[in-house]
């Protein structure tokens, strides 16, 4: 099961270390240690103020790890997309598109990480 490593991945996007994280939770760090570990099953309790705390519905924490199979993201539909991305500076990017993650304008690294994945893509083409 993913529980735990759920766990980790909600508080470290919270920016959150695991002795605040359990002082906020009321609980011990070596309990949350436990339970990010899935050394422990946490409580119904825990699950719910660790979604509070965290932002996130409570059954993110049970969510599986999808499968990506990149060859599926170069689609037809994508690949003007793909093809201006890749092709344009990024302050022309900014211009064209309002490009974001998990709410949040992409950085200037971020957006040239997402055009060196993007031209990967267009090589898998030929």
């Amino acid at each position: 099961m993913e529980l735990g490593r759920n766990f980790i991945k909600a508080r470290r996007r919270r920016g959150m270390d695991q002795k605040d994280a359990a002082l906020k939770l009321d609980v011990s760090p070596g309990y949350l240690s436990r339970v990010e570990k899935e050394k422990q099953k946490p409580s119904i309790d825990l699950i719910l103020k660790a979604a509070d705390l965290y932002g996130v519905k409570p059954g993110f924490f049970f969510e599986k790890k999808d499968d990506l199979d990149i060859e599926m993201l170069y689609t037809r539909k994508n690949k003007a997309f793909i093809s201006d991305i890749s092709s344009l500076p990024p302050d022309e990017l900014r211009e064209k598109y309002s490009i974001q993650f998990d709410g949040k304008e992409l950085t200037e690294r971020e957006l040239k990480g997402v055009m060196a994945y993007l031209r990967s893509l267009r090589e898998m083409e030929d």
